[in-house]
């Protein structure tokens, strides 16, 4: 064999998933898409890499274009189509990643972003969910004063949350038996949820957490229930509940997280990523990813921080919950953000194994 026709098939054979990401580094030369496509990739074993990543790249470049990334070097790829700006546009919302505050249930665009034609096109859907999230406050702890975020499920008088933010309130009595703590003062703890508690709304909603249903265990996932109050002291009713997705999230869905981000402690991040304040309702819009570690939990890139434990991972169009956002890790730590989220799917299944009611009419898709 010449060594011209040795050459050139070595170029076409086909790469292993350690010179096709060299391929991608080499050829966008651009730190944030590298992190994008690699927020999109199962990097669970060489099939699950390639189905993944053709996933992605066939939702943006020409085919002969990702041919030429799998199955070819880089050299000279450049020359052929400047596919580095086409990408850089394509990706661009999953490199912007804002927070808006929220005041009257309405979310406040004070700022232009790329997410601002998404955000008006679904705005009726939006502004129905909203009202559904609360902030969950504790009376008689003299070391916190609120644990997290919770939301209503849709015609119950159920609040979702984590366990870990139920934990500063709640313990388990006995098998199955749950009880909310006691103060110092040897008194139960006061805990309710505030469907308020916006940025510039002096208005409150608060209704009281009568039970705590259940906590699920360490080596579960992190889920807690609660049952509050229907009609609170000002007569008021609970605000309409939020719906549940029974279809499963792909590559490419768009969602958005609404929760109470706690930034007291940091005043840079506070005022870098969350408009100054901190422990109020803000609206969060990012992307789902797949992750290896189990089929019940999600990536997603939201800005999220402390505080937005418990809040829903809700879908664009539709305004239905697709999981759980429970905890997350900053760009100091991965290089890019990334948050995690329990699948709805678990939700339903503990519902259905403590056998609570929900309402079936909220999936749809089974029809």
């Amino acid at each position: 064999m010449d060594t011209q026709k040795q050459a050139s098939e070595n170029e076409n054979s086909v790469k292993s998933p350690k010179e096709v990401l060299a391929n991608l580094k080499a050829y966008y030369n651009n730190k944030e898409i590298i992190r994008s496509i690699e927020l999109h990739v199962d990097f669970t074993n060489d099939k699950t890499f390639f189905e993944s990543l053709q996933t992605f790249l066939n939702d943006h470049e020409d085919k002969h274009i990702i041919d030429m990334l799998f199955n070819s070097s880089i050299d000279g790829i450049a020359e052929e189509i400047d596919l580095y700006k086409r990408a850089e546009q394509s990706i661009i919302k999953t490199v912007d990643r804002p927070v808006f505050l929220i005041n009257n249930d309405q979310i406040d665009i004070a700022i232009t972003t790329s997410w601002e034609k998404h955000i008006a096109e679904n705005i009726d859907t939006i502004s129905k969910v909203i009202p559904a999230v609360g902030r969950i406050e504790i009376t008689g702890d003299d070391r916190r004063k609120w644990a997290g975020t919770g939301w209503l499920l849709y015609d119950t008088d159920i609040i979702v949350t984590n366990r870990h933010v139920a934990q500063h309130f709640a313990s388990q009595k006995e098998k199955g038996v749950f009880q909310i703590k006691e103060s110092h003062r040897r008194r139960p703890l006061g805990v309710k949820i505030d469907f308020k508690e916006e940025h510039d709304t002096r208005e409150e909603l608060e209704f009281d957490i009568k039970e705590v249903i259940h906590i699920t265990k360490k080596s579960e996932l992190d889920i807690a229930l609660l049952r509050v109050q229907t009609i609170n002291h000002n007569e008021h009713q609970l605000p309409e509940g939020l719906e549940l997705s029974y279809t499963p999230p792909t590559l490419k869905e768009d969602i958005y997280v609404v929760g109470y981000p706690a930034c007291s402690k940091s005043e840079e991040l506070r005022n870098t990523f969350f408009n100054g304040v901190s422990g109020v309702k803000q609206f969060a819009p990012g992307a789902f990813f797949r992750t290896s570690i189990s089929n019940y939990i999600y990536k997603h890139d939201c800005t999220t921080w402390g505080g937005n434990s418990g809040s829903p991972l809700l879908d664009f169009k539709s305004g239905k919950v697709l999981g759980i956002h429970y905890a997350g890790t900053s760009e100091e730590y991965t290089e890019f953000r990334a948050n995690y989220g329990v699948s709805v799917v678990f939700l339903v299944e503990l519902l259905e194994e403590l056998g609570i009611p929900y309402n079936h009419k909220i999936h749809p898709e089974k029809k």
